[in-house]
């Protein structure tokens, strides 16, 4: 019999109140690319990526393909194990996490600033991160970054080929946590050298605005990490859908938050906490969501 104290709901809903607020700043991102108005103006404006075609969805993806984007992932995980074998410092690690984040973060402020102020604010929240490192500076910065990319990379694939890529980096996950382990090996060591790529979920909500120690034993049972990849991944496929109208991403999105739910049930059960390949659950839930709207609803 599980006991729901041993569940620890605490980081679940925490984990569920931050994805549907990505998810929002996803969406949202991505209607303001593509109509190119924003709340600052009432008239249609140069999106912060690309200039607005069309008024209103559905679009038509620019058409990036599964080869394409999974060599551009392995690529990029395989430079990041090269690096943290032959740098020592942690200079070129924290100005990979900086400008991913900047990058990202665009995407959501430009709903709000216009394209320069929305740049200032993204370094600025990035200063802020490491001037002053709390655990809500850093989810701050993760949720922004996350929100924006998944938005910019949604709409380059269209839905299918999105799901696919869906279904074979889950298959990845599991490999790279169960089998190779160098996936934990690389989020271990880019967060000793100041790149946490993750959201940190500390025991319950006080805890967002105080500092965040990681990797050492006597902190394990204090937080929960969610990589960026478990949660942009579904965002990405959320909004990839967003083509065929924006209830497909909502079905996607509800699918997703069931395979959170599921993860940590599987997780806070282990005898012994070990990281688990979160992505497959979230990757099949997300997909059920997409099937069920697809044929049923």
């Amino acid at each position: 019999m599980i006991n729901i104290k041993n569940l620890k709901l605490n980081f679940l809903i925490q984990t569920i109140i931050v994805f549907l607020f990505m998810s929002f700043l996803s969406l949202v991102t991505a209607n303001t690319m593509i109509t190119g108005k924003v709340v600052y103006t009432s008239e249609p404006v140069h999106s912060v990526y690309i200039s607005p075609t069309v008024s209103a969805p559905p679009y038509e993806p620019a058409g990036i393909d599964a080869f394409q984007f999974l060599v551009a992932f392995f690529i990029a995980t395989s430079l990041m194990l090269i690096f943290l074998k032959l740098c020592k410092g942690k200079f070129l690690f924290e100005f990979f996490f900086a400008g991913a984040v900047i990058f990202g973060a665009q995407g959501p402020l430009g709903i709000l600033f216009e394209k320069t102020s929305a740049f200032f604010v993204a370094v600025t929240i990035v200063v802020l991160r490491f001037a002053y490192p709390r655990i809500w500076t850093q989810n701050l910065a993760i949720i922004l970054g996350i929100a924006g990319i998944a938005a910019s990379l949604g709409m380059s694939v269209e839905p299918l080929m999105a799901l696919l890529i869906l279904v074979l980096l889950s298959i990845y996950d599991i490999i790279a946590v169960y089998k190779t382990r160098h996936m934990v090996k690389l989020f271990k060591g880019m967060a000793k050298k100041g790149a946490v790529l993750a959201l940190i979920l500390p025991k319950n909500f006080s805890k967002w605005f105080g500092k965040f120690k990681i990797i050492e034993p006597k902190n394990e049972n204090e937080f929960v990490f969610l990589g960026t990849g478990d949660l942009a991944l579904p965002l990405f496929f959320a909004v990839s859908a967003f083509s065929l109208g924006v209830e497909f991403s909502l079905a996607i999105i509800a699918g997703a938050i069931i395979g959170f739910a599921v993860d940590h049930l599987i997780f806070m059960t282990q005898k012994k906490k070990n990281p688990i390949p979160a992505l497959p659950a979230v990757a099949f839930f997300s997909i059920m969501g997409y099937l069920v709207k697809f044929y049923l609803w």
